[in-house]
């Protein structure tokens, strides 16, 4: 499965280097990548340098300047599995479409994730069709199973922490 990990924002130097504005948390992460993909096309990973909110990817086939100034503005993906994620950190799009269950209830699922400063801001649905949120907390939610596509909370923080729309 592919994932976007940024947009290119400009060429890099003269021999064809990109600079990525990554849209995952870390731009270290995309270290271990080896392929990406732009517009379709499948390009080898030659090198990455990353730190902070940037990449620079240099990319096989993209040789000079004016072939990295041809990319600007282009989303990149990369394939997932070569993202290698730390523990208990997950992938905004293996949450959504997770149940939230409280207790031996399912009290909803998530349709969104917001990314704060703070705290990640969990936004669900609840069968009546009614949204509320709630920050992504580790006294809040106690276990995450991407495979079963469940997400668990603690019944008293989260009643204390939970904001439901009018």
């Amino acid at each position: 499965m592919k994932l976007e990990i940024g947009k290119i924002l400009k060429a890099q130097g003269i021999n064809g280097e990109v600079k990525l504005g990554v849209s995952v948390d870390d731009a270290a992460l995309l270290k271990g990548i080896t392929r990406a993909y732009i517009d379709g096309r499948e390009y080898e990973v030659k090198k990455v340098r990353a730190g902070g909110e940037f990449a620079f990817l240099l990319l096989d086939g993209v040789a000079t300047r004016n072939d990295a100034e041809e990319l600007r503005n282009k989303t990149v993906y990369a394939d997932k599995q070569q993202i290698a994620l730390k523990k208990d950190r997950y992938f905004v799009d293996d949450l959504v479409g997770c149940d939230l269950v409280c207790g031996d209830e399912n009290i909803g699922s998530v349709v969104d994730l917001l990314q704060y400063g703070a705290a990640d801001v969990f936004v669900c649905k609840a069968a009546d069709g009614k949204e509320f949120g709630f920050p992504f907390l580790k006294d809040v939610v106690v276990d995450v199973n991407v495979e079963a596509k469940k997400i668990y909370v603690e019944a008293k923080r989260f009643g204390e922490v939970v904001v439901y729309e009018d």
